[in-house]
């Protein structure tokens, strides 16, 4: 039967559950209003109560006016704490017997408070590396490895169990970074945690194999998002650069997302997908505060 080879059947997410991690801004409403469009029920999880109530009466509007009789529910909390990562375990464990979609977009990235560049004296390389302060390396691993694992792993259960239907559901998508494979530039906190990331899917995927629980991540480089805000900090002006010649956009998102969460992408697991228009090919192996 060739209609199981038809854009309609491979990418269907309809009628699917998906939770949605730094849910209100973003990636993750990008993702968010893409599951609406395409008939998936979301459950929307930030720190933001009140970006989250506007996101949540968007995504309805947006369900009705494609006439998908999908849902959409919110849970507010902070996922820099255990505390609030077993909230949001609690709370879908009393709500829902399994889950299609776990998708990670909630992090943080901090730059080092000083810079250093090529040539400053040795003092000068001593004060710009020791700039990151400690509390900014304990806060980011809590949210962008931390929050990632002990939330996978709470709902496991609910995962596996929908893993057992087929056809891409119980999937798990993190979110990476080029920043965890290329020295560029000199961001410690957010490349190490991200390079974690990429290694956090491949072990999880080997331990979740016995139940094909997929655990894969996205790689998206520069994408408007609160870590690429205007500013002196924001790296969008750099994306002209990439092969591609521009940022990444929502469609790049929600395509790649789609694709990893259905039938499509249910041969996927394990792997970090580089959605990122080419940047790491014009990356050199130096180190620059400009990026």
């Amino acid at each position: 039967m060739t209609s199981s080879l038809q854009i309609n059947a491979l990418f269907d997410i309809s009628g699917r559950w998906v939770a949605i991690t730094g849910a209100a801004s973003g990636i993750g409403r990008m993702l968010a209003r893409g599951c609406a469009v395409n008939g998936a029920n979301t459950i929307l999880i930030d720190v933001n109560e009140e970006a989250l109530k506007s996101l949540k009466v968007e995504l309805e509007g947006i369900a009705a006016s494609f006439t998908h009789p999908t849902k959409a529910t919110t849970i507010h909390a902070d996922l820099s704490s255990q505390a609030g990562v077993r909230s949001v375990v609690e709370q879908m464990k009393a709500s829902h017997a399994s889950l299609d979609a776990l998708i990670h977009c909630a992090a943080i990235r901090f730059m080092n408070e000083l810079p250093y560049t090529p040539g400053d004296d040795l003092e000068k390389l001593e004060a710009a590396t020791s700039s990151a302060p400690y509390q900014d390396w304990e806060l980011a691993h809590r949210v962008n490895v931390l929050a990632p694992y002990f939330l996978t792993a709470g709902l496991t259960t609910l995962l596996g169990a929908a893993a057992a239907k087929g056809e891409g559901r119980g999937c798990v998508i993190m979110f990476s970074s080029p920043a965890s494979v290329h020295n560029h530039q000199f961001v410690p906190v957010y490349q190490t945690t991200k390079a974690a990331v990429d290694h956090l899917v491949r072990i999880m995927a080997a331990e979740f194999a016995d139940f094909y629980i997929r655990v894969n991540a996205i790689s998206p480089g520069i994408v408007p998002s609160a870590m690429t805000h205007d500013g002196p900090t924001s790296n969008l002006r750099l994306a002209a650069e990439a092969p591609a010649g521009r940022a990444g956009n929502e469609e790049d998102m929600v395509g790649t997302a789609t694709w990893l969460m259905s039938k499509a992408g249910s041969f996927m697991d394990g792997k970090v997908i580089r959605a990122e228009g080419g940047r790491l090919l014009i990356l050199k192996g130096v180190t620059s505060n400009s990026d």
